[in-house]
């Protein structure tokens, strides 16, 4: 079984680990992810910071992710490694029923990345 986290406050969404965005190789899935990295990795090993939120076909989704990461991550004192995918399945979804989930937790989270 994969390793996973759960995200939300008001509603728990889980999110499955698929790797490090570096290498991740995205499949046809419709989807909520987010990217993270980790803030304190020697202290908090398994705790992650949520950096942005999207939605949709993951397999459409990767050049969507490198131009925004591009945009503010440096700005933000990151490196291009480091950065971890996960992602919440929602097969059969509308992108209604995505934007929806990403719009919780984006108000919740307040991501960096969705400023």
């Amino acid at each position: 079984m994969a390793a996973g986290i759960s995200l939300g406050k008001k509603q728990r969404f889980g999110f499955i680990a698929v790797g490090e965005l570096e290498t991740w190789s995205p499949s046809v899935m419709s989807a909520v992810y987010a990217i993270t990295f980790k803030k304190e990795p020697e202290l908090r090993p398994k705790s992650h910071t949520v950096l942005f939120f999207g939605e949709g076909d993951l397999s459409q989704q990767l050049e969507i992710i490198q131009q925004c990461i591009k945009t503010w991550w440096p700005a933000y004192g990151g490196r291009p490694t480091g950065l971890y995918m996960f992602v919440h399945p929602m097969p059969g979804s509308t992108r209604w029923d995505r934007v929806r989930v990403q719009s919780q937790l984006i108000a919740e989270y307040d991501p960096q990345g969705n400023q």
